[in-house]
């Protein structure tokens, strides 16, 4: 859910809703901020921008995607094992 928020909102942007409480602070260099607009422009292929919003935004893509996979791997792998000791 949280991929599919950050792919549909605008990065650019200056005011969206956010539970961040240093961004309702006022503060504006939040670091998860600037991670979350980072994985939103890479979204929207603004691949230069990410990078520059944050240089972890992809690499945090890429390892998010592989746990998503790794997590459904493992729940396929439980199932079939209840099967079995199911009958």
């Amino acid at each position: 859910m949280a991929f599919l928020y950050l792919a549909l909102i605008n990065p650019y942007e200056t005011k969206h809703f956010t539970l961040c409480l240093f961004s309702l602070a006022g503060i504006e260099n939040c670091p998860g901020c600037g991670l979350g607009k980072s994985i939103s422009m890479v979204f929207h292929g603004d691949f230069l921008g990410s990078l520059k919003a944050h240089p972890l935004g992809i690499p945090a893509i890429l390892l998010i995607v592989r746990r998503i996979i790794q997590l459904i791997k493992n729940t396929k792998t439980s199932l079939k094992k209840m099967e079995v000791i199911n009958g």
